[in-house]
């Protein structure tokens, strides 16, 4: 190679020049390598203004971020590559960038995209007879279909991956589906077929000296070893592997393989050497993440359950062991890490979790904390009160989210609950609140830190049941929390004057949001609980994006919009409040929104699923709650489905008097519901009261 690069130098032709450095860095041994020869390539490519090039250019400092773990710096230069090939119509190469970009939103932990962009690279490479691309981004795909469970799907897109891989004469491919279909193998229960698949595997790997590849073979090899009881050989393969995966460099298989012989210690009695490498596990992961520059990633890092898996066998193990108090603590360390890393570097929250610090404000406050924990085997709620921390057993997390998800879908739908009394609605109280419904006496305040499926759910429109059945908003005042870490920061200590801002009924063009009708309506009920001096009002053509900025929103206790939100469930923090035209630009984005320092008690998003459309194993439920919490609000009231308009008006008004006469946000928003709730006709109904939910990082008053 060295040879071709001189003599591509030497013939002063620099589209030579550059495909060879290009190809060069492809094979590049060495991070430092691959980006000498592919930032010499581009500075090529630029100078010769080659679109072609440009692009593959622009692939490889792609491709080699992601050869080297760096996946989250790949992106970027992967979108970038996208675009080029479009402009340049290099079908070739825009199925690569679509594949490399799922390689990467898979690493990354963003399933949904992955599938879709890899999708449409097994599409291009089989429109364009490229076996060897088309058996690659299969093979990914069923990857994705073996996250999710889907063992026999992830079968039949291996079997057909492999067969391209033979069809190219590609053995390095051939024998990465070997690896997955080993892996398929073990999870359905055949160890014989596992170890057939993965011993092919390995001999193909190692006589392509191909140490990348290699180490998760010789994962899988471990694995399959500690199936079969083969606990000595197993551990030495364990071990093996995590010497060699720090220079493939493989940080997946570290972690996999630390979690591994930490289970085969747990299964021989050595719990001490498991806890050990549970937290190495978990060391590792942290170290990853910690790496990662952008917050859309370091989200979806841990959504995979390969990933919180760790904390799910980590917690169950030191439950088993009688360690309630330190199992709380793993299964925090895993919520809202972004979150609650920015309200650290705001000095919002204390960098250590002290559940003593929780424990003595929930007793001096006269309030209960639910966190919930779902997992595979067996779900857990941990409940902090009167100075207590106790534990309960909860079903398994799938037995869980498929009440909530029957249940939540009946309320959306206008269902009445009551009237129904269906065994869903019993099953589902009795899995999430039967256990410690008897440790929250009635009247209490009440802060669930909800995990998984539970995110999706209002708690207060759980029936309990007995003699006369009824809403557990009869019972408690709930607010939700993204983690109990949130819960440590110091409140506000001055008494400080209401001050309100408030944007709403925006000019609305075209046809894609309706007219509403009542938010003038709603805007009036809410302006006359502050005095004039004290309110800035910002409607029709004033409220735009921009002069949410220029309105200096830290100087406001209350900040409320009377709109239309748009959810991205694809990107959570791309998703927008609906404001007026100002040029183009008429959302606020809560990406923006969350970097506006604010100091407000309260920030209503009185609009259509703003609480968030999509929930992050670890980072939790992402939307206009969390963009406002994390810049700098005390509580947050947004929607978890569609506000009805002319309710919501009933709601604010109740909502700012209670607050004006003392109340705290989630007493206020109870008393305001209740209100609606016993007004009879359809208000009864949870579909038109239950949307809005208060999220807190305050315990107490």
């Amino acid at each position: 190679m060295l040879e071709a690069l001189q003599a591509a130098l030497a013939s002063r032709d620099r589209t030579l020049t550059c495909m060879v450095r290009l190809r060069m860095g492809q094979f590049a041994a060495t991070w430092g390598d691959a980006e000498s020869y592919d930032r010499a390539a581009l500075a090529d490519a630029e100078h010769e203004r080659d679109a072609y090039l440009l692009t593959w250019a622009k692939l490889d400092l792609g491709f080699n971020r992601a050869r080297f773990a760096r996946f989250d710096e790949a992106v970027p230069y992967l979108d970038q590559a996208l675009a080029s090939a479009r402009q340049c119509d290099a079908k070739s190469m825009l199925g690569t960038a679509f594949g490399n970009l799922g390689w990467c939103y898979f690493m990354l932990g963003d399933i949904d995209r992955a599938e879709d962009v890899l999708t449409r690279a097994e599409a291009l490479a089989g429109q364009a007879g490229s076996k060897d691309q088309q058996q690659r981004w299969l093979g990914a795909i069923g990857n994705i279909h073996m996250i999710r469970g889907d063992l026999d799907g992830a079968a039949r897109y291996q079997q057909r991956a492999a067969k391209l891989a033979r069809d190219s004469s590609n053995g390095g491919w051939l024998a990465i589906a070997f690896t997955n279909l080993a892996e398929i193998a073990l999870n359905q229960g055949d160890p014989a077929a596992a170890e057939s698949f993965n011993n092919r595997a390995l001999d193909i790997k190692r006589r392509l000296n191909d140490p990348w590849s290699l180490v998760y073979s010789e994962l899988m090899a471990a694995k399959i070893e500690a199936a079969a009881g083969k606990s000595q050989q197993a551990e030495k393969d364990y071990q093996a592997v995590i010497e060699a995966a720090p220079q493939a460099p493989a940080p997946d298989v570290l972690w996999q393989a630390y979690g591994g012989l930490a289970l085969l210690y747990q299964q021989t009695g050595r719990p001490a050497q498991a806890e050990t490498q549970y937290r190495k596990a978990i060391d590792t992961i942290d170290r990853e993440w910690g790496k990662l520059k952008s917050d859309d990633w370091k989200a979806t890092f841990l959504a995979p359950n390969t990933l919180i898996g760790f904390f799910q066998d980590y917690v169950d193990f030191l439950v088993e062991r009688g360690q309630t108090e330190k199992a709380l603590e793993v299964a925090e360390s895993s919520r809202a890490r972004v979150l609650n890393q920015r309200l650290e570097h705001q000095g919002a929250v204390s960098p250590n979790f002290e559940i003593g610090k929780v424990m003595y404000a929930a007793r001096a406050s006269h309030t209960v904390i639910l966190s919930y924990w779902l997992a595979p085997k067996r779900s857990f709620v941990w409940v902090i009160g009167s100075g207590r921390l106790s534990r309960f057993d909860l079903p398994p997390g799938k037995e869980i989210a498929a009440l909530v998800r029957k249940y939540t879908g009946m309320v959306t739908q206008g269902g009445d609950p009551l009237e129904r009394s269906d065994a869903t609605s019993s099953a589902l109280y009795d899995a999430v609140l039967g256990p410690v419904h008897k440790l929250i006496p009635t009247g209490s305040s009440v802060i669930v830190v909800p995990d998984g499926a539970l995110h999706q759910l209002n708690f207060e429109t759980l029936v309990v049941p007995g003699p006369q059945p009824h809403y557990w908003i009869e019972d408690a005042a709930v607010a939700i929390a993204p983690s109990l870490r949130a819960l440590t920061g110091e409140r506000p200590k001055a008494v400080r004057t209401a001050r309100l801002l408030l944007l709403g009924d925006p000019v609305l063009t075209g046809q894609e949001f309706a007219p509403l009708p009542n938010a003038k309506k709603e805007i009036a009920a809410i302006a006359e609980q502050f005095p004039a001096a004290n309110r800035a009002v910002l409607t029709g053509a004033a409220a735009t994006p921009e002069q949410y900025a220029k309105a200096a929103p830290a100087s406001f206790t209350n900040i409320h919009f009377a709109t239309h939100a748009t959810a991205n469930r694809e990107s959570p923090l791309n998703s927008a409040i609906i404001l007026s035209h100002q040029g183009e630009n008429f959302k606020l984005y809560a990406r923006d929104v969350a970097e506006v320092p604010l100091n407000a008690d309260l920030v209503t998003i009185s609009a259509c699923t703003s609480a968030g459309a999509k929930a992050y194993s670890g980072e939790g439920l992402m939307g206009f709650a969390w963009a406002f919490l994390r810049s700098g609000a005390q509580n947050v009231i947004a929607s978890l489905w569609d506000v009805d308009d002319a309710r919501s008006v009933e709601i604010m008004r109740g909502l700012y008097a209670g607050m004006a006469a003392g109340q705290t946000p989630a007493r206020a928003l109870r008393s305001a519901k209740l209100a609606v709730l016993h007004a009879g006709s359809s208000g009864r109904l949870p579909y038109y009261w239950g949307p809005l939910e208060v999220f807190t990082r305050r315990v107490g008053p």
